[in-house]
């Protein structure tokens, strides 16, 4: 899956906004404001602070 340029922080995380009832992705949940999963995926690690669920240890983890 691409998510504007960034396909590997996202490959296999399931992204679930807080503000909407949708989830994109398969495999561990990361749940958070969409602005927050916005941030972390676009490589701005201060974001990851803001989310939660067992897909963050994934997204924090440096391609």
């Amino acid at each position: 899956m691409s998510f504007g340029g960034a396909e590997d922080p996202v490959t296999g995380i399931r992204l679930s906004p807080a503000e909407a009832d949708l989830s994109i992705g398969d495999g561990p949940d990361v749940s958070g404001t969409a602005l927050s999963l916005l941030l972390a995926i676009s490589g701005r690690r201060g974001a990851l602070d803001d989310l939660s669920g067992p897909g963050v240890a994934t997204l924090a983890t440096p391609a």
